[in-house]
């Protein structure tokens, strides 16, 4: 039992994840059934929900927490923060794999680095021609 976990230590961390994803998922349906729950009260009663109301369940099917402003998809401000972090994740990999210390001298960590290098790249040309085209948000 003690060798299966030493070699497999590293699942914990995809596991945490959709345990993580699985909580968060379904804090959203608490959440959106909580403001239907709400609007159907309105509508028994025949009357109109206050427009706060329909606003938080707007934010509610997008995932976005009322009132907070967030960098929406598909504009230059969400490529540059892209940018960052692969960026970052990019310069941490190819640290981590230099000289081949870290990852037994397999160069997976060289392979890593690079595909997040591709992915900084790419992000870094969508950002740059959404900015040329003025989407900027």
């Amino acid at each position: 039992m003690a060798d299966l976990i030493r070699e497999f230590w590293w699942v914990l961390f995809p596991m945490s994840a959709f345990g993580f994803v699985g909580w968060t998922q379904w804090l959203n349906y608490r959440r959106q059934k909580g403001v239907l729950d709400v609007i159907r009260a309105y509508a028994e009663k025949g009357q109109e929900p206050p427009r706060e109301i329909m606003d938080a369940l707007a934010a509610a099917s997008t995932g976005a927490p009322a009132g907070r402003q967030s960098v929406k998809q598909g504009t230059a401000a969400h490529y540059w923060s892209l940018v960052g972090l692969f960026g970052f994740l990019c310069a941490g990999f190819v640290w981590a794999g230099w000289g081949g210390r870290m990852d037994g001298g397999s160069g997976a960590f060289s392979i890593v680095a690079l595909v997040m290098g591709a992915v900084c790249v790419w992000s870094l040309v969508c950002a740059i021609v959404l900015q040329m085209r003025g989407n900027h948000d």
